[in-house]
């Protein structure tokens, strides 16, 4: 079967024959829709004569009961058998020739709770629009890596033949797996919004294939992507990561020995915030010292582009500390943008990447310094949401921004304010969301606050402290304990990074709970003098001793294959693991 698009397309030759046919469509269609605007309105109309019918009929039976009882009553006085009234006073006496009536006049009309006069005006809705499945996606964290036992998503966007987004439901949505037994809990929610929510959870590792088919029984069109390709992993193993043998990770990208190069393309300085695109396969670094943003190839760490310098014009940065991606809006879209937080600029930078030129521009910035909605004081941290929303630590303003990205940044809400109480911030430091959808926030008081989307605060976990140890051989406890918790973001399986900058280590936490799972960390090498005795710390003219792992972790991001990557802001690198 073709794509419902196809039947839009015509050449200079066919326009005349194929546009006529389009007009003879537009009038038979017409047709067809006053048709149902009038069965949709006599249907109604019928049911309103149906109501009429009931209530004249509890009119009528209303009436009769009421007439009756007071002829019944009648009788009873005029045969003496009528009771008398009782009096209003209490030590009145009876008197027996006083009557109350068993009823009244009265039969009325109420129209209740649930009258839809008013709302007539807007019943029906006379669309042009109609859901295209070559111009329609999906995206979300199902569309690549996921994970046996996790329960996963994605969303199917509905767009119209202009490939713009539709804002409301209705459309017949399937999705079919290529080995449907490996698989459980599958569903498709409409959302009444545009969007289709697939969830699915997987049994087993394997490859697989996802189709989208949208449209009636019999006419559905698959969406242009043709199969999702569904790689399904066993859990990742966290406890390898940072080990005695690999303290550095399998990699360090960016460094380079010579101060006089740490400018170069490919080198980095002061790397801090990091992440990956939706395809896993390029990374992008904030560098404070050199105010750009660095684009990597993740399959062999190559520098691949970089943009910015330092200043104050809609080009540049001033210590750029978090950079997040998002994925595209649209189908075929060769581009995604990038938000990053223009620190000392007080400011966001709006970048967008190409995926064919591999190269980054400016579209646009947000905000400015100040303390009103839309305004920053030194922004910091920076999530994404599945719905385009993008959350802004507001650090010097003690509070959490929220903006609708899908339109055109638009001021969404504020929340949090200047204390040490539970919901409030001192200087909030970076923000990321489980897969539950909660908010997690991190601050200068060293713990992790969570909230729900509107900014309602759940719960928070961590204070101040090593704990647990660096050098600690025992079981890990719940009672975690953060020195700066600078950066986090939680992974496809619901697991909390955490950068302990000062405590030169990341936490790998359970995001819902906070309870620790495992850690990764850098420490001094204790380095031998020649004549056999451990160096110091470079007192005295002693050498520093080197420095072995993560040090001043600032940044991190994790791929859904499970290759996490810290930058480490006082080695000028990027360990991958």
């Amino acid at each position: 079967m073709g794509r419902r698009i196809d039947a839009l397309y015509c050449t200079k030759e066919s326009s005349s024959e194929r546009i006529q046919e389009v007009i003879e469509q537009i009038q038979r269609r017409a047709e067809e829709a006053r048709q149902e605007v009038e069965d949709a309105i006599s249907e109604r109309v019928t049911a309103l004569e149906e109501r009429c019918d009931e209530l004249c009929q509890q009119i009528a039976q209303t009436v009769t009961a009421k007439v009756e009882g007071l002829e019944r009553q009648l009788k009873e006085i005029q045969a003496g058998t009528a009771p008398a009234a009782e009096p209003e006073d209490p030590d009145a006496p009876l008197d027996p020739n006083l009557f109350v009536l068993c009823s009244d006049a009265i039969i009325s009309f109420q129209l209740g709770e649930n009258d839809f006069k008013d709302k007539i005006r807007e019943f029906g809705i006379i669309d042009e629009a109609s859901t295209y499945a070559s111009r329609s996606f999906a995206k979300g964290p199902a569309a690549g890596v996921i994970k046996v036992g996790m329960p996963t998503h994605l969303f199917v966007y509905a767009c119209n033949r202009e490939g713009m987004r539709r804002a409301d439901g209705g459309d017949r949505v399937v999705a079919t797996l290529s080995h449907p037994d490996d698989f459980e809990n599958v569903s498709v929610e409409d959302l009444k919004d545009g969007r289709y929510k697939v969830t699915l959870t997987a049994l087993k590792s394997g490859n697989y294939n996802l189709d989208i088919a949208v449209g009636a029984a019999g006419a559905a069109e698959a969406l242009p992507t043709g199969p999702l390709p569904i790689v399904v992993q066993e859990p990742t193993e966290f406890q390898h990561m940072g080990s005695e043998e690999q303290p550095d990770g399998k990699a360090k990208v960016g460094e380079s020995t010579d101060e006089q190069k740490l400018a170069d393309f490919g080198s980095l300085h002061h790397p801090s915030g990091i992440d990956f695109d939706h395809t896993d396969k390029y990374f992008f670094v904030a560098e404070q010292s050199n105010h750009r943003v660095q684009v990597f190839d993740a399959t062999d760490n190559r520098p691949i582009t970089m943009f910015g310098k330092k200043g104050a014009g809609p080009s540049d940065f001033d210590s750029p500390g978090d950079v997040v991606a998002d994925s595209p809006w649209k189908h075929a879209d060769p581009t995604t943008r990038l938000v990053v937080a223009d620190l000392l600029n007080h400011r966001l930078q709006v970048l967008e990447f190409n995926y064919k030129s591999l190269r980054m521009r400016a579209l646009r910035t947000v905000g400015c310094r100040g303390e009103g909605d839309g305004e920053f004081q030194f922004p910091k941290g920076l999530a994404l949401t599945d719905q385009g929303l993008v959350l802004v630590c507001d650090s010097g303003n003690h509070r959490v921004q929220v903006f609708n990205m899908l339109e055109d940044f638009a001021f969404v809400r504020a929340f949090g304010q200047h204390g040490t109480d539970v919901g409030q911030f001192t200087a909030p430091l970076d923000v990321a969301l489980n897969t539950t959808g909660e908010v997690l926030v991190s601050d200068s008081c060293h713990r992790i606050q969570v909230f729900d989307i509107e900014g309602n605060f759940l719960r928070s976990f961590g204070s101040r402290g090593k704990k647990p140890s660096m050098v600690s051989t025992k079981a890990f406890t719940d009672a975690v304990m953060f020195d700066h918790p600078t950066n986090i973001v939680v992974s496809d399986e619901n697991k909390l990074f955490v950068c302990d900058q000062n405590n030169h280590r990341v936490l790998i936490l359970d995001a819902t709970s906070g309870s620790l799972c495992h850690q990764i960390k850098g420490k001094k090498k204790q380095v031998e003098a020649e004549d056999g005795a451990v160096e110091g710390d470079g007192e005295d003219g002693e050498r520093q001793p080197e420095w072995v792992g993560l040090h001043s972790p600032a940044g991190i991001a994790v791929s859904s294959k499970g290759e996490v990557l810290v930058s480490s802001y006082l080695k000028n690198c990027i360990h991958s693991f």
